[in-house]
């Protein structure tokens, strides 16, 4: 494949062909997820439990599915029919948790689980203090066993539009994830620099507006002064989905 197809230049001049007509249907289905994600912080007790469960289970699937297929609709030039995208996101939707579930899991699995006892001893010894080598011979540690999980996380970066462009089954979209992207990996590590870079220039100034309100302690109670990030990201995530798809189908161009 030249390298001139998954550049960035290549990526985002067919996202800018693209966007007016994704970006306003995609970005209700973001606004949708805002507002439920809102509701759900109201609420208290056994009923915030569940509806803070049912959100990524359910909801959150079914959205992105939802975006995926439009997305795919669009650049396949089979219409912009968004009944027709929410019927394939849902029906989707279960594949889409299996594969979501087995991509994290092929990243974590090789050194994940060792990652967690030397990050508990990383830990400890910033907390007591125990000087720059206690404390540096951990960190090290953690890095070398994130480099692993990192490459296999590339190598499947594209199990989950898979699903909608080739109709893939949760195993097989892994195996083919890993063979479209040999050798492309790093293509897949980068493809997002431009998009986070525009998220960060809007996230500040609302970082910075929401500060001290409300509604930033609704929108992320653990850390109230990033809230004008989560807002941010909804705002570039219609962008965000069609990018993806961009990118997957310009890796199964490839082979053609």
């Amino acid at each position: 494949m030249s390298e001139r197809t998954l550049s960035w230049k290549s990526l985002y001049r067919a996202l800018w062909q693209v966007a007016p007509r994704v970006y306003l249907p995609l970005l209700v289905l973001q606004a949708v997820a805002l507002a439920t994600n809102l509701f759900a912080n109201t609420l208290q007790g056994p009923a915030r439990g569940a509806t803070s469960a049912l959100i990524p289970l359910v909801l959150d699937p079914v959205l992105t599915g939802t975006s995926l297929a439009f997305a795919y609709q669009v650049l396949r030039g089979q219409g912009d029919d968004f009944s027709a995208a929410f019927t394939t996101g849902f029906r989707t939707w279960p594949n889409l948790v299996f594969t979501s579930v087995l991509t994290v899991f092929g990243a974590l699995a090789p050194t994940g689980w060792l990652f967690y006892f030397v990050y508990r001893r990383f830990e400890q010894a910033v907390k007591s203090n125990e000087g720059l080598l206690a404390t540096a011979l951990p960190f090290a540690g953690m890095l070398a066993l994130a480099i692993p999980g990192i490459y296999i996380g590339f190598r499947l970066f594209i199990t989950v539009p898979l699903l909608f462009a080739e109709q893939q089954t949760p195993l097989s979209s892994l195996r083919r994830s890993w063979q479209l992207l040999q050798g492309n990996w790093w293509s897949a590590a980068t493809a997002y620099l431009p998009l986070a870079a525009v998220v960060l220039l809007i996230g500040l100034p609302l970082a910075f507006l929401l500060s001290g309100s409300p509604l930033s302690e609704l929108l992320l109670q653990s850390n109230p002064q990033f809230a004008g990030f989560i807002v941010a990201l909804r705002l570039a995530g219609p962008l965000g989905w069609t990018l993806y798809m961009i990118y997957c189908l310009r890796l199964l161009e490839s082979e053609s």
